[in-house]
């Protein structure tokens, strides 16, 4: 939601006829200081794209040209199928060389395989992609207030693929808050009156109070 936020926020930063010259001044500054943010490096923009694409609440992209939303899901579906097909061509392990034993058949196959035998349909895995990016598209989104993690727990079955890369996007916070709270929570904790502390006690005294509700 990050691009989304900044562009709500520039539309509201626009001048207006009512404006005094001080707010004139003040959301031109605003905008001065927020329209460089989240340009750089220059793929940053596009991965910040494709993370808005796979929330469910954004992933219309409405705050985005036709153009940048095509592309944006024609990465975004890329990027599945080549980090599919790159793991399914890494080596299982040492023995993954020799081959497998033949399998028996059974005798339900055997006595229907001839007549019931599944005919190949000539579908790649790209195209298999596609379909379901384009199902995932054309989708209800969910409120702005809803939540995106418990809807791709309900729908990961349904696009187990897009869910993947959702997961691998979507854990990565979008502040270092949290972060920088847990330092302010060492320097709490690891006061000079403190300092014999081990490393191990000091770790688990710190996850202990980020995390056991008193």
């Amino acid at each position: 939601m990050i691009l989304p936020l900044k562009t709500r926020i520039l539309q509201s930063m626009a001048p207006s006829e009512e404006d005094s010259t001080i707010t004139r001044a003040v959301k031109a500054a605003i905008r001065e200081d927020l329209n460089p943010r989240y340009t750089d490096p220059p793929n940053l923009q596009e991965y910040l794209h494709r993370s808005t694409a796979l929330d469910p609440r954004f992933k219309f992209l409405s705050h985005l040209d036709h153009a940048v939303r095509q592309m944006t899901y024609s990465d975004l579906t890329t990027e599945i199928v080549g980090t599919e097909e790159g793991q399914a061509t890494e080596p299982i392990g040492a023995d993954s060389e020799e081959s497998p034993p033949p399998q028996k058949k059974s005798a339900m196959e055997e006595l229907f395989r001839e007549i019931f035998v599944c005919k190949d349909t000539g579908k790649t895995f790209a195209n298999t992609i596609e379909e379901e990016v384009a199902s995932y598209k054309a989708a209800s989104g969910i409120p702005v207030d809803g939540d995106p993690l418990a809807w791709w727990k309900s729908n990961e079955c349904k696009y187990p693929h897009i869910a993947m890369m959702a997961r691998r996007y979507l854990a990565v916070p979008g502040t270092s808050v949290p972060s920088e709270r847990v330092f302010s929570t060492a320097g709490d904790i690891l006061t000079a009156k403190r300092s014999p502390l081990s490393p191990d006690n000091a770790d688990i005294l710190i996850f202990l109070k980020k995390n056991v509700k008193l």
